[in-house]
């Protein structure tokens, strides 16, 4: 039996069709655990309803706790061989469980890829190792040396989502118990790696079958304040975790050096302490004239953060997306608008390296000099320790 566990926080708009996606499934050895944690909307009475037209569905009501706290709730109480999640605004394809059963070769944990859902448009997401089985100790090795990046900063190797993931009960049981609660951005990476880690087999593919909604909005959301326990707590845990592994540990600790710089810079963006004008970019220096291409969360992190600064004059924004900012009141221009700005650098605030270099190409291709355009390099992130306060692994 596989154990299906979906959290819930007022949703109640599109849970209809992520509980339907899951009971209607070809393969029906399922338990589904609806866990409503503290919904104010309708979305507990839809579990409930539910609940009385299929024997197979529990359902927990539970004060707000947060995501991890939900996911520990439903780990607690399953009892299918294996456990996997579904957001409550996602939704899977039908066959998704037999497929997954029928390819997964019994494996600990069958790791597949999903839809990326925008409205009007979707894109398949993939993973970005070799499909296949990887059960001895030299093909997990070779797993885990490109599971948590691969050579870009920053692509996760193996998507980090949980509910991309098939997982031998124990495995998961033992491992979300160890998240903190405190944890509600990088929770699935807490969870997701370590399990991979005590896998004696995992099984990857990129059958895309899971449907994950980017709600109307989503490129344009708060930047939520996220506090230094959160990263204090998923770095001591992965941590204390690779060092158990000793034959690629590491790496491992080298990924994870990478891993907390992003998580960083998303959501805790600011002064690090560091001696450059403009971190990480080391072309910008006092007073200079910037250009800041990108409005996604980095983007917009490190615009709000050159306002405050009085040694950083702000040229103008821009972003190929710049219809769905300007909706939510952001100041940003088209990508062309950068050709006709006077500055010193333009920046190009996009975490993924290998989408920054291809536009920084395409600016040097129509006139800007190279040597004016500055992104997120990982070989400088290589060379910067991380913040003191965040490696209390004690």
């Amino acid at each position: 039996m596989i154990s299906v566990i979906v959290p819930i926080y007022n949703i109640e708009e599109y849970l209809p069709q992520c509980i339907d996606s899951i009971i209607n499934q070809s393969y029906t050895e399922i338990e589904l655990i609806l866990v409503d944690d503290g919904s104010s909307d309708s979305g507990g009475n839809i579990c409930d309803v539910y609940a009385l037209r299929d024997s197979r569905i529990k359902v927990i009501h539970k004060e707000n706790g947060g995501l991890v706290s939900a996911r520990k709730a439903g780990v607690n109480v399953a009892n299918g061989e294996y456990i996997t999640f579904v957001d409550g605004d996602d939704w899977i394809e039908p066959d998704t469980y037999r497929k997954l059963t029928d390819a997964g070769q019994g494996a600990d944990v069958i790791a597949f890829a999903c839809y990326e859902e925008y409205g009007e448009y979707q894109r398949i997401r993939k993973n970005n190792v070799r499909e296949g089985l990887y059960a001895s100790k030299n093909e997990k090795d070779l797993l885990y040396k490109s599971m948590f990046m691969d050579n870009n900063f920053y692509d996760f190797g193996l998507m980090a989502s949980l509910w991309s993931k098939l997982v031998r009960r124990n495995l998961i049981v033992e491992n979300q118990n160890k998240v903190s609660d405190q944890i509600s951005y990088g929770e699935d990476v807490s969870c997701t790696f370590p399990c991979l880690l005590d896998a004696e087999s995992v099984y990857v593919t990129n059958m895309p079958l899971y449907h994950y909604r980017q709600r109307q909005g989503s490129m344009v959301k708060g930047r939520e304040a996220v506090p230094h326990s959160n990263f204090i707590n998923i770095y001591r845990l992965l941590h204390m975790k690779f060092a158990n592994f000793p034959s690629v540990g590491e790496l491992l600790q080298k990924q994870l050096h990478f891993y907390m710089w992003f998580i960083l810079l998303t959501k805790a963006y600011g002064d690090f302490g560091m001696k450059m004008t403009l971190f990480p970019f080391l072309k910008v220096t006092a007073r200079n004239r910037i250009a800041v291409y990108g409005a996604g969360t980095f983007g917009r992190a490190v615009r709000e953060h050159c306002d405050r600064k009085r040694d950083i004059d702000v040229a103008g924004w821009s972003d190929l997306h710049y219809p769905a900012y300007r909706k939510q009141g952001f100041d940003v221009g088209s990508p062309e608008t950068i050709y006709n700005m006077e500055f010193d650098v333009v920046v190009i605030a996009i975490l993924n390296e290998k989408l920054a270099v291809r536009i920084k190409d395409e600016m040097a291709r129509s006139g800007i000099p190279e040597e004016k355009i500055d992104w997120v390099r990982q070989d400088v992130l290589e060379t910067v320790p991380l913040p003191d306060w965040v490696k209390t692994v004690s």
